[in-house]
C-alpha cells in the first residue's frame, strides 16, 4: 500500500502505538504473552504502578534493539489524524514469550528446530477503511524485517472468535492471505506458519550476539539462558514439567 510505511518502535515512538481493539487495553503495559498470569486491562490512571508497567513493556519491546532490532514495529499512514500510526506488531523470540510457548507446546507436531519467532500481536485500528489490506502489508513488511535479520520460520496462534480483530494476534484469514500457511487445525488456536526465505547466513544471527558487547555491566541486551550460550536463543526449550494449561482444560 503506496501511502503506508512501516518502522520498528523505538523509545520515541512507543507512545504512537495506537489502542488495540480490546476494549480497556493497552498495548504499552498488556503482558498477556510475556507472563502465563498476565493480561491486556490497562491500569486506571491514577494507579500506582502504571508508569512502571509502561517502563517495563519498554523494556521488553527493545530488549533486542542493539543486536538486532526491537520486537515491534508500527505501519503509518500519511494524512492519518495524530501519529499517523494506524496498525501495530509485536513480535521476538519463542523463548521471550511464555504463553506462546504454552500454546505451541499443545502441539508436538510442528518442527522442533529452528525455533520460529513469533508474532502475539497484530492489531488495525477500526478507523482503516481496508483493515485487512493494512493488516497484511504490515505482515509481510515484518517477514521482510525478520527475514534480513536471518529468522527462518515465524508462526502466529490466532485465536478462533466471533469478533477476530479483539484478540491481540488478529484474524487468521489476515495470515492466510499473508502467506502464512495453517500447520496446525485447532478449532480454538490454530497455528499460522510461513517459512521465510533464508537467504541472510543462518549463523550470522548467533555471531552477532557474540560480537555484541553489553551495554552496561556483564549483561546481555537479550534474555539468555543460565549457562549464557546465544545459541540457545534459537533452539525449543528441552523436554520438562509442563505448564498449566493457561486457556483451562479443554
Amino acid at each position: 500500500m503506496a501511502d503506508l510505511s512501516f518502522e520498528l518502535v523505538d523509545e520515541a515512538s512507543f507512545d504512537d502505538i495506537p489502542d488495540p481493539a480490546q476494549p480497556g487495553a493497552r498495548c504499552q503495559t498488556c503482558d498477556y504473552w510475556e507472563r502465563l498470569d498476565g493480561g491486556r486491562a490497562a491500569p486506571p490512571e491514577d494507579a500506582p504502578d502504571a508508569d512502571a508497567r509502561a517502563a517495563l513493556k519498554r523494556r521488553r519491546l527493545l530488549a533486542g534493539q542493539n543486536v538486532s532490532g526491537s520486537y515491534a514495529m508500527l505501519a503509518r499512514r500519511a494524512g492519518a489524524p495524530g501519529t499517523g500510526a494506524v496498525a501495530y506488531a509485536q513480535f521476538g523470540p519463542l523463548s521471550a514469550y511464555p504463553r506462546a510457548q504454552s500454546i505451541r507446546e499443545r502441539y508436538p507436531q510442528l518442527p522442533e528446530s529452528p525455533a520460529p519467532w513469533v508474532i502475539t500481536c497484530l492489531q488495525v485500528t477500526s478507523s482503516e477503511a481496508d483493515r485487512m489490506a493494512t493488516g497484511v502489508a504490515l505482515l509481510e513488511a515484518l517477514c521482510a524485517e525478520l527475514d534480513g535479520r536471518g529468522i527462518t520460520a515465524v508462526e502466529s496462534y490466532p485465536e478462533q472468535v466471533g469478533d477476530a480483530w479483539r484478540p491481540s494476534a488478529g484474524p487468521s484469514a489476515v495470515y492466510e492471505a499473508a502467506g502464512f500457511e495453517r500447520a496446525v487445525d485447532d478449532d480454538r488456536y490454530p497455528v499460522y506458519r510461513r517459512e521465510l526465505t533464508g537467504e541472510t547466513d543462518a549463523d550470522a544471527w548467533s555471531g552477532l550476539l557474540r560480537a555484541s558487547a553489553p551495554d552496561e555491566g556483564d549483561d546481555w541486551p537479550l534474555p539468555l539462558p543460565p549457562k549464557r550460550n546465544p545459541d540457545d536463543l534459537f533452539r525449543l526449550p528441552p523436554d520438562g514439567p509442563k505448564r498449566p494449561n493457561p486457556f483451562g482444560d479443554d
